[in-house]
This record gives structure tokens, C-alpha cells and sequence, in this order.
């Protein structure tokens, strides 16, 4: 599933190539790829701005709509000036430049819904902070941990407590700060926490930078992948940078990598 900074990626390239571009038409290959919650059809308006909540990408269009695209577990976009439609191509934005964004979704749980400008998806109202702002502080995580009895790696996982993270960056930040995934959220010290905040930058950052993970579905919209697969330190790896053999376990449901000697539990 794309996670924080591969929809980062998406929107930084969408951004350069498709604000103040017209839609001719939008046109869904698949039922229920498009969701309408407005009267008002975007065709005719205008990408005029994009922004990033989460893990879902907001379209302003013409300050009249906004189109909140989510790519859920295999979903990309494509930004082409050639018609070729694949088979797991499940709707086409075509703009009037002649250029076009079509949606691919294998598993088909991704979708485009289409809100009046000053409404959303309830979904991103219950998001919990952007982990790149300063929102996202030792005050805040303390609070959120002090009596918390889950594992640390599912609380990071929770999207109305950190908005963005998944599966594989958890697993790279508890490796980083050297945080057995297992440990309780109240059991975390204050240096803990720090790390945590400190990490969490950092890796996102970096993933950014080398424009996302892709380790099976995600390509940025020129279906090309990202590099951040090459720098990572403990998920899906047999041994950690130290030469440690990593372990994986489950936790809710995730597969969880970790380092037993580096992440030693309390």
C-alpha cells in the first residue's frame, strides 16, 4: 500500500504537470471507481491546486469541487499523453492538452470521490497529524502513550493518532531507534519518544527524497518506480546492517520485521 511519502511523490509530480489543466472528461471503466457525493460534474473544471492529507491525495477543482483520490493497497496514477489502457485501468481523467491520468488498481479497493469544495471524506477528518509538521511533537506522543497498553507498532499504524505511516516505515523507525515492536506504548520513556519523533522525520524524509518505496505495486506517475527499497535497514531483510538475522512476526495482523539484538524488549 502506498504509504506517506510514496502519495507525497504522486501528488509533488502531479503537481508539476497538471495544475491549471482543464478536464475534458472523467470517465470510470469500473463501477463504483467513481463516487459523486455533489451534483456538480468535473468536467469542464480546473486542477487549480493539489495537496496531501495522509495517505489520500485532494484535487481543488476550480474551487468549486474537490476530488479525493485514495490508492488504497494497489492502486496508481499514470500521467500520459498515449491512450493505453490497461487491463486493470478503472478510470480515465483526460484533459484538454490531450494529455490524461488514468487510475490502475489491481485489487480494485482504491477509488476517486468527488466532494463539494468545502466538504471531504469523514475519513480524513478523524486523520491524527501530519508526522512532517511540528503538530507532531514530544508533548503530543507523550500523551498519546502515557497509558496506552498496545504495542508501539500499532499505534504508529493508527491513522487518527499519525496520519501517513505504514507498514514498512513503522518497521524502519522502531529499527532506528532501537525499539522492540512489541513494547508497549506506556512503557516508552521520554528518550524513547524523542527517538520516535526524530525518526520518524528522518525516514520519511529520506524516503521522499528518493521518491518513495516500491517493493510491488507502487510506480510514481510516470510508472516509474522508487528507490527507497535499496536503503532499507530492516524490513523484509534476513539481517539488519549490523549482521544481526532479523525476525518477523505478526502483529495485528502485519507482518513485522525486526532486529531481537537491536530491539531488544524491556
Amino acid at each position: 500500500m502506498p504509504e506517506l511519502p510514496e502519495v507525497e511523490t504522486i501528488v509533488r509530480g502531479l503537481r508539476e504537470n497538471t495544475v491549471g489543466n482543464r478536464i475534458e472528461s472523467l470517465t470510470e471503466l469500473r463501477n463504483n471507481t467513481i463516487i459523486y457525493h455533489t451534483n456538480q460534474c468535473a468536467e469542464g473544471l480546473v486542477f487549480s491546486s493539489l495537496s496531501r492529507r495522509g495517505k489520500y491525495i485532494l484535487i481543488n477543482l476550480s474551487d468549486i469541487l474537490t476530488m479525493v483520490i485514495h490508492l488504497r493497497m494497489t492502486g496508481k496514477l499514470v500521467y500520459t499523453e498515449t491512450e493505453q489502457l490497461t487491463p486493470h485501468t478503472r478510470a480515465v481523467i483526460k484533459f484538454a492538452d490531450r494529455t490524461m491520468l488514468q487510475f490502475e488498481d489491481i485489487r480494485t479497493f482504491g477509488s476517486i470521490q468527488i466532494f463539494e469544495a468545502n466538504d471531504t471524506d469523514p475519513a480524513i477528518k478523524r486523520l491524527g497529524p501530519e508526522p512532517l509538521t511540528e503538530d507532531f511533537n514530544e508533548k503530543y506522543l507523550y500523551k498519546v502513550l502515557e497509558k496506552a497498553k498496545a504495542p508501539i507498532k500499532s499505534i504508529l499504524l493508527n491513522q487518527e493518532i499519525i496520519a501517513g505511516l505504514g507498514n514498512i516505515y513503522v518497521c524502519e523507525i522502531l529499527y532506528r531507534t532501537k525499539i522492540h515492536p512489541t513494547l508497549a506504548g506506556k512503557e516508552l520513556t521520554r528518550a524513547d519518544i524523542i527517538r520516535v519523533i526524530t525518526a520518524t522525520k528522518e525516514v520519511l524524509a529520506e524516503a521522499i527524497l528518493h521518491n518513495g518505496t516500491s517493493i510491488s505495486d507502487f510506480r510514481n506517475i510516470d510508472d516509474k518506480p522508487g528507490e527507497f527499497q535499496n536503503f532499507l535497514r530492516v524490513y523484509q531483510k534476513k539481517e539488519c546492517p549490523l549482521g544481526h538475522p532479523t525476525e518477523r512476526i505478526k502483529i495485528a495482523g502485519r507482518s513485522t520485521y525486526f532486529c531481537p539484538v537491536c530491539q531488544r524488549l524491556k
